[in-house]
């Protein structure tokens, strides 16, 4: 019995130690990678009662998705877990994980105008410049998910294996359990994505790496 527990216990303690913490909340803009396009900006202001980081864009981009994302983290599996809010109701907000480039990584977005149809939730891989979005509309890269308009709303989304499984606002059901995954992007950053957008707001970004 007591090897039985002494097992138990280093199992245990060895998932803890292997378990780390990255905390984003404050985000120091020195030690993040943000895009330099022009007509593109970022800047820390309060958006529905919380400091937030808002991306910001002047122009209409069908075709483009940009990333912003933290220079030292270095994540393969683990959990992503942060605060989103489109400010117009019409944006394309999410995250994007094992973020190579900013043309190679993987994203999940939100369509708060598709609230509770297929649409609301998106996977996508990107591996090339052009943003190319068109070649992930069948059903079995999307979900339906209940979106707010113009409010915060919580995602935490689980990356294993070639597995992704995504939580909205707290619910024990997962809005959207999708694989394989792109089994050619294997690890790098995470961060906030930012599609097709006027202004969209981000807090909270919180990581665990296994």
């Amino acid at each position: 019995m007591k090897t039985f527990l002494s097992i138990i216990l280093v199992a245990f303690a060895t998932l803890t130690v292997s378990q780390t913490k990255h905390d984003y909340t404050n985000i120091d803009p020195a030690k993040w990678v943000f895009p330099k396009t022009p007509g593109l900006s970022y800047d820390f202001e309060n958006y529905h009662g919380a400091k937030a980081l808002m991306l910001k864009k002047n122009f209409n981009s069908p075709k483009a998705a940009f990333i912003a994302y933290p220079k030292d983290l270095n994540f393969k599996d683990g959990e992503i877990e942060l605060d989103m809010a489109s400010t117009t109701g019409q944006d394309y907000l999410g995250l994007a994980f094992r973020i190579k480039d900013p043309s190679h990584y993987e994203s999940l977005y939100f369509r708060p105008a598709s609230s509770g149809t297929i649409n609301a939730i998106q996977y996508m891989p990107e591996k090339k410049a052009e943003f190319n979005w068109w070649d992930y509309e069948a059903d079995k890269y999307q979900a339906k998910a209940t979106l707010p308009a113009k409010t915060w709303f919580h995602i935490k989304a689980v990356v294993k294996g070639n597995t992704l499984t995504v939580f909205v606002n707290g619910q024990a059901k997962p809005a959207m359990v999708y694989t394989p995954l792109d089994s050619g992007i294997k690890e790098g950053s995470v961060g906030l994505w930012f599609g097709n957008s006027t202004a969209c707001a981000y807090k909270n970004l919180v990581i665990k790496t296994y």
